[in-house]
């Protein structure tokens, strides 16, 4: 067979009727469903839900301060209602924007981060810069950015 016969065959095919033409094209819509539906060629995740992220609500965790001097107390009840901190809501959103220039500091949050088996209390500093954002954490304590 050579490409002689084979524009004579094309030709042959393209002149038989329209029930063979038909059959074909059935052919190909039932192959082009089969893979749509069973798609071999990539598989993805089942994800359900809205993917809205939602952020879990934070507890305040209280922390001690370290005393420099002598405290002398005749308080006998222990009170975690007001808790301190060294470093404050406002430091907190300076410290986040000092290295992310052209950012935007949102309302700080009080939370914890794990970070290589310790447990350190954070603000979490959201910041925003157009359609880009992202959390900064501030360790409560020493004022540090915490690299999660």
């Amino acid at each position: 067979m050579n490409l002689s016969d084979l524009i004579q065959y094309i030709k042959d095919f393209w002149n038989d009727g329209w029930e063979k033409k038909a059959l074909i094209v059935m052919g190909v819509v039932v192959l082009i469903i089969l893979v749509y539906a069973y798609n071999p060629f990539y598989a993805r995740t089942n994800i359900t839900g809205n993917g809205d992220s939602q952020i879990a609500p934070v507890t305040p965790v209280p922390v001690t301060t370290p005393n420099t001097g002598t405290v002398s107390s005749n308080n006998s009840t222990n009170s975690s209602d007001n808790v301190t901190y060294l470093i404050s809501e406002e430091q907190a959103k300076k410290i986040a924007l000092q290295g992310n220039s052209g950012f935007r500091a949102g309302q700080p949050i009080q939370g914890t981060v794990v970070v290589n088996q310790t447990t350190t209390v954070v603000w979490i500093v959201p910041i925003t810069k157009a359609s880009q954002s992202k959390n900064v954490y501030v360790d409560v304590n020493t004022g540090k950015i915490v690299e999660v």
